[in-house]
């Protein structure tokens, strides 16, 4: 066998033993269906592994940077989220197979299975983060035009940033407590008597408190109304970037295309709402 192909396939080895070693610690952590689904997706990267050892006829260290690293990322954004960032890593790997499938005779099998069958079993993973992604998606996207918006035009009509922070912090709770009824009576008319609503409306309030609160604390800590917004808009562009890129993770989206249509809806709010606060400073004094 040609060196450079040996070495192409104790990275495959590598990758192998590695995401083995991940996915058996992460099935221990998580019980019931998904821990079960974890170890069965454990053993498939051992077998490949094994595979891999027949030819090189080497054990291969496993990559504890890249296990510690995925364990870090499922305890923040959840298991899917960690799945699908692997996933990105397995198609790559899916592309790299292929140079050496004439090569290695069983190759094109463990394309195959690596593919089809841990996206079949990645379809089963229950997460009720995820089940109620469209709820999370629909109060990011208000909470962060409503409050926004509000901040903006007060921070030019009011002119003070304690008295800025109170009515926003106010005006956040109020649309944060509106939110959650009228997503639970949504999800209500469509899921009947089931738990469902109840969860809906529980990640839906979650969520637009948590926005509300970065938004607006800003104005608690800093004298200047003007330093308070600056560190609030870029508190904004923060939250939009982090939850872009973990909607697109999990949906597939272009993330490109998806932060740039959220920054620029959230443009158009803020331009307006600055508008109407200089008209309404001017106007009232």
């Amino acid at each position: 066998m040609k060196e450079e192909t040996l070495k192409k396939i104790l990275i495959y080895q590598k990758n192998e033993i590695t995401e083995h070693i991940l996915y058996s610690a992460l099935a221990r952590r998580f019980k019931g269906k998904n821990g079960e689904i974890l170890h069965k997706i454990s053993g498939d990267e051992l077998r490949h592994y094994n595979f891999f050892k027949k030819i090189t006829g080497r054990e291969v260290r496993p990559d504890y940077i890249k296990i510690f690293f995925f364990r870090m990322v499922s305890w923040v954004f959840g298991i899917t989220f960690t799945m699908k960032m692997m996933s990105n890593g397995e198609d790559q790997a899916e592309h790299n197979y292929e140079e050496v499938e004439d090569r290695v005779p069983g190759i094109k099998k463990i394309i195959s299975e690596e593919v089809k069958h841990e996206e079949s079993l990645m379809a089963q993973i229950e997460e009720g983060v995820i089940t109620h992604m469209g709820s999370m998606v629909l109060a990011i996207n208000n909470s962060i035009q409503e409050i926004t918006g509000i901040v903006v035009g007060l921070t030019f009509a009011l002119s003070s940033a304690i008295l800025v922070g109170k009515t926003a912090l106010i005006s956040g709770m109020a649309a944060t407590l509106a939110m959650v009824a009228s997503e639970y009576l949504s999800q209500k008319a469509e899921a009947g008597d089931s738990g469902e609503p109840l969860k809906a409306a529980f990640y839906t309030g979650v969520v637009y408190l948590l926005v509300v609160a970065v938004i607006v604390s800003p104005y608690f800590i800093f004298e200047s109304h003007y330093a308070a917004l600056v560190v609030a808009l870029g508190a904004v562009v923060l939250i939009i970037t982090v939850f872009t890129f973990f909607m697109s993770v999990v949906k597939g989206l272009l993330y490109r295309k998806a932060v740039m249509e959220v920054s620029a809806i959230t443009a158009v709010v803020v331009a307006l709402s600055l508008g109407l606060g200089m008209v309404i400073k001017l106007v009232f004094g």
